[in-house]
């Protein structure tokens, strides 16, 4: 039985080559990998911090995806993402 999930991701886009639009296929992609079915994937733009741990990063790209996959994907995904500096934070929440 898969579940649905809806992911909000800030990525660091600082001293990175490649956009925030490559960052979010990329992440989309290592989704995928992990068995999960992305139904839809969007850019929902820059956006400043409410409180800034740098002051060199005050805002940050943020991109959510909709998707469909198995119970064991959320750690599975987790863990992943700890391996990824791209990533800045992410919010999982189930559908």
């Amino acid at each position: 039985m898969s579940n649905r999930y809806r992911i909000t991701l800030v990525f660091d886009t600082r001293e990175q080559r490649e956009s925030a639009d490559d960052m979010r296929q990329r992440i989309g992609k290592m989704m995928e990998s992990l068995g999960a079915s992305v139904e839809a994937s969007r850019s929902l733009g820059i956006f400043p911090f409410a409180r800034c741990t740098s002051r060199k990063f005050t805002a940050g790209s943020y991109a959510q995806y909709e998707l469909a996959a198995k119970g064991s994907f959320n750690g599975e995904f987790t863990a992943k993402l700890r391996l990824d500096k791209t990533v800045n934070c992410a919010l999982i929440e189930r559908l």
